[in-house]
């Protein structure tokens, strides 16, 4: 826990206003989380108290770092990204979300990745602020203005937008005025050029 409790303090004196810690997407929090990829028989394995154990330490170190108010947290329930399974995402999760209370940490981060009715649910577990990726990260759909809205009704605090933030450089002004969202063009991806990511056009009114 030593090295994402350095990394923290270094972005605060960098100037960053807080972290986020990835427990998401098949990484190392959410390998500990996972019923399959975690075969400990140790403290952090076995069973949910057991696999949510790490994550809620890399937590406590952070918060003790630089304080819960700068940190956050990045989640993937039911997710399968890289092969990672879980087997018990209500319980595992809501007993992660109540140690993770009990730190006060500045907000969760839910991605959409189980059914909504377990979200939901999730939602209610979690008594301080959510923000809601609405669609499965890497899938074939981004995040648009009926997503948020759906999800800002249904007890989210904040919305997250990753691809639409790439493909409009005035995302903001067309949720607003509820104007249309371009899609991203993968194949500009991680390029090492100017198109894809400084050529996507603000929205174009008509005369």
């Amino acid at each position: 826990m030593v090295f994402n409790a350095e990394a923290a303090r270094r972005a605060i004196q960098a100037g960053f206003d807080g972290v986020e810690l990835h427990g998401a997407n098949g990484y190392l929090i959410s390998q500990f989380l996972s019923s399959n990829a975690n075969l400990r028989t140790d403290q952090y394995g076995g069973s949910v108290s057991g696999r949510i154990r790490f994550a809620i330490e890399a937590a406590s170190a952070t918060v003790d770092a630089v304080g819960a108010q700068r940190t956050g947290i990045r989640l993937s329930p039911g997710g399968t990204f890289w092969g990672v399974e879980e087997n018990d995402v209500l319980d595992l999760y809501s007993a992660l979300l109540t140690e993770l209370a009990r730190l006060q940490v500045a907000y969760v981060h839910l991605e959409a990745t189980v059914d909504k009715e377990v979200l939901v649910k999730l939602r209610r577990a979690w008594p301080g602020t959510l923000i809601m990726n609405p669609v499965v990260p890497m899938g074939a759909k981004q995040t648009g203005r009926d997503d948020a809205d759906r999800w800002l009704r249904m007890g989210a605090d904040l919305i997250s937008f990753g691809r639409a933030f790439i493909a409009n450089p005035d995302l903001v002004e067309r949720l607003r005025n509820a104007l249309p969202i371009s899609p991203v063009d993968e194949a500009t991806y991680y390029e090492g050029g100017d198109a894809g990511y400084l050529t996507y056009p603000t929205y174009q009114y008509s005369a």
